[in-house]
């Protein structure tokens, strides 16, 4: 499984590896999630959806092309300022909080939005409490993606929507550019 990931995306693996921008072969941006992950988001995402993010990068670039808004919340000025520069689609409000470790607004931003999404990306700042508090931002049906979801300390993340009864998706491999295997969860609210 993870040999025929590779072969199928070897080109843009190795660009994104040397240039540390995750891309295709192409040079177009790809989440720094796994490969089933983004081919996955690139068969069911459509000019509808609305996306917010906890952390932005060239996951902003790919979704900006793909869905009708995406907001996203950075931390890093010198990373928001690098996707602000590289940005061309208007449907885009990137914001910067620089203090998110220790502000509580961070992980509170997506409910605070006044407006629900389809698919909310953690992938950024306090894992945990970005998940709970983002369930209020969701569309009916809606999806949570927790990136690096292999990690043993998400586990009370997992924990958390199962009790909520939520349906998970795991996609299990390699990310453009990256050395490790991980995985990607997709969380979706069932109807």
């Amino acid at each position: 499984m993870i040999k025929e990931q590779f072969q199928k995306n070897k080109s843009g693996w190795i660009k994104s590896f040397i240039e540390g921008f995750s891309q295709d072969e192409n040079g177009e941006a790809l989440p720094w999630m796994t490969y089933p992950a983004i081919e996955f988001l690139q068969k069911n995402l459509t000019k509808n959806h609305e996306v917010f993010e906890f952390g932005c990068g060239a996951s902003t670039l790919f979704f900006a092309k793909r869905v009708k808004k995406i907001v996203s919340l950075e931390t890093e000025k010198r990373w928001f300022e690098i996707i602000k520069e590289k940005l061309q689609e208007k449907n885009t409000e990137l914001n910067l909080m620089q203090n998110g470790l220790t502000n509580s607004a961070y992980e509170n931003f997506a409910k605070n939005c006044q407006q629900k999404f389809d698919f909310i990306i953690i992938d950024s700042l306090k894992r945990f409490e970005c998940a709970t508090n983002s369930i209020h931002a969701l569309k009916p049906g809606g999806t949570i993606i927790l990136d690096d979801s292999e990690r043993k300390n998400y586990r009370k993340i997992f924990d958390f929507f199962a009790e909520r009864n939520f349906n998970k998706q795991d996609f299990f491999g390699i990310a453009p550019g990256q050395l490790r295997l991980k995985n990607t969860t997709f969380f979706t609210q069932k109807n």
